[in-house]
């Protein structure tokens, strides 16, 4: 997976190197457009949408909750505050996939070369998962949708933005345990808090519009919920790969009034 990630971001820093050589050949030819014409223009509010695709593994952890009744059977089973711990027989661990689109808003500062600014973005998805458990229980896990706030550090070269990010994640897991030997059947979501953190470039094809490649990894943590009396601890992380496209309200005109 990550020689995938390695060999797309790779091919667009060829793209990108390869379209800065052109335009520099052709302002040494007619001196119409300076490279330095379309560097600063990464300053200012923008928003912009992606689609993609992500694939990573969920896992699930079962307990049964203790019965409440005064003659539970043994002090052992007293013991067990927390219900029968099922783990070790019906613990689940499988992977999920799927298509990712959403939208982003983001904010820039530019000082010479250097970028830095915040993003939020929205991401509905398609990604989901399942697995049988010894063909008496069906697991299946879905992601709803996921958001980012993330802090933004990148380097300009030419048209191109060559950038970092990390920041926080979250997002709503729906679980659906059934078991078709009995035709039941028992579904709940969890909302998940965790991070992010990935790796992009970007390319502005004019002083408004640019065009994105983004590597991330998300890790949406461990929480758990309750089917009646069974628990299930939840766990989900992916990784993803987006491409996308941006409309700028700042540029050059915005940068002229910061200096």
């Amino acid at each position: 997976m990550f020689k995938k990630i390695i060999a797309v971001l790779a091919a667009s820093v060829g793209v990108c190197g390869a379209a800065n050589a052109a335009d520099l050949g052709g302002s040494l030819k007619d001196d119409a457009a300076p490279m330095a014409a379309y560097s600063p223009l990464w300053a200012g509010l923008y928003v912009g949408g992606t689609v993609g695709f992500g694939t990573g593994d969920t896992s699930g952890k079962l307990s049964f909750d203790k019965p409440d009744y005064p003659d539970y059977p043994t002090v052992a089973a007293q013991k067990m505050d927390g219900g029968f711990d099922l783990s070790s027989l019906f613990s689940s661990d499988y992977d999920v996939n799927g298509a990712i689109y959403g939208a982003h808003i983001g904010y820039n500062f530019q000082r010479g070369p250097i970028v830095f600014g915040v993003e939020a973005a929205y991401n509905g998805t398609d990604m989901d998962g399942s697995e049988g458990i010894f063909g008496l229980v069906r697991s299946e896990r879905e992601l709803d949708w996921y958001a980012t706030l993330v802090g933004r550090l990148g380097y300009a070269s030419g048209k191109a933005l060559f950038y970092g990010f990390g920041g926080v994640a979250w997002g709503t897991v729906e679980t659906t345990l059934s078991s078709p030997l009995f035709g039941l059947s028992a579904s709940g979501e969890t909302d998940h808090v965790g991070w992010t953190a990935g790796v992009g470039i970007e390319y502005a094809l004019d002083e408004r519009f640019s065009v994105r490649v983004e590597y991330s990894h998300v890790d949406l943590g461990d929480e758990t919920f309750s089917l009646g009396g069974i628990k299930d601890e939840v766990d989900l992380d992916f990784d993803a790969i987006k491409i996308g496209a941006s409309y700028r309200f700042g540029g050059r005109d915005h940068l002229e009034a910061l200096k």
